[in-house]
């Protein structure tokens, strides 16, 4: 078992090679290359990596190559021969095989279904925010949006620091700290997110847990802890059945389409990410996550 210390520093090392790859995902990147960007060698670098991350760099850089990918698609100009050149596959059928592997839905089903999450709809007003998991087969039948007040939420929450790519590691991170202390991590998990990801500068994400009763925060090993109160009030609920790179390209088609035909405005609090289930490895497709948009009426 590393020292936290090494370990926050092998994790700084992973962030920049994440970003490195999210300039250009289309790429030639190898093992050496990113090993050299990590200032390690790559026997090193390869079990590091597979030990924080959870799995191999090669899969790294499929899994953001098919996000961005996802992201390009929510544009409705955007042509999937051209998503697929750029993201670094020969034929897009090749691409279309492997996007369907990523979020169980082909290139063109995915850009359908994002603009029907950006056409103008009727929300159903709801008490609880998509209590029960849904199924695949069960989101053709259930609201693209859901309307729904909730009550002031109190959070135990580590501050994110690196691209969007790597919030994972801030959860583990987080689990790590609560398990140190010999509190629960079963609590439910919510993601806070503060402004565009898009804008510079500006975006700040909290990894978050339900703290019952709240505790006091504290520092452990560098890593402060910040206890958090969520604001309750109407917030705007769409359920994402699918991997998590598939959450910035939804919130993109919601804010930026349903958001401004649905008769209300944003509202100054934060938007939440409710997660609902824990991935398991291999079965991205079932991960549920609750996106909650804060709203009022315009």
């Amino acid at each position: 078992m590393m020292k936290p210390s090494t370990e926050r520093d092998y994790r700084r090392r992973i962030a920049r090679v994440i970003e490195a790859i999210l300039v250009e995902p289309g790429a030639p990147h190898t093992l050496e290359s990113l090993a050299a960007v990590a200032h390690l060698s790559p026997y090193h670098f390869h079990r590091i990596y597979r030990a924080l991350i959870g799995e191999s760099v090669v899969e790294t850089v499929q899994r953001l190559r098919l996000a961005q990918a996802a992201q390009r698609l929510t544009d409705a100009s955007a042509l999937v021969t051209t998503v697929a050149h750029d993201a670094g596959y020969n034929s897009p059928q090749a691409f279309a095989r492997a996007f369907r592997g990523f979020t169980g839905v082909t290139p063109s089903e995915f850009k359908a279904r994002q603009k029907r999450l950006a056409a103008p709809s009727k929300a159903r007003r709801t008490s609880e925010p998509c209590e029960a998991a849904a199924t695949e087969s069960q989101m053709s039948v259930l609201p693209s949006v859901e309307l729904a007040e909730i009550a002031p939420i109190d959070l135990m929450c580590l501050r994110h620091d690196g691209p969007i790519a790597t919030i994972g590691q801030t959860y583990r991170s987080l689990m790590d700290i609560l398990r140190s202390e010999g509190n629960s991590t079963k609590g439910q998990r919510v993601g806070i997110c503060m402004h565009d990801p898009a804008l510079s500068g500006r975006f700040q994400y909290y990894a978050g847990i339900v703290a019952t009763p709240p505790r006091v925060p504290r520092a452990v090993e560098g890593e402060a802890l910040e206890a958090v109160r969520v604001e309750g009030g109407l917030y705007a609920v769409h359920r994402l059945i699918g991997p998590y790179a598939l959450i910035a390209p939804t919130f993109r088609a919601l804010y930026g389409g349903w958001l401004p035909q649905s008769g209300y405005a944003h509202d100054d609090r934060p938007g939440l990410e409710v997660y609902r289930n824990l991935m398991v490895a291999g079965l991205q497709h079932a991960c549920v996550t609750d996106l909650m948009i804060p709203i009022r009426k315009d």
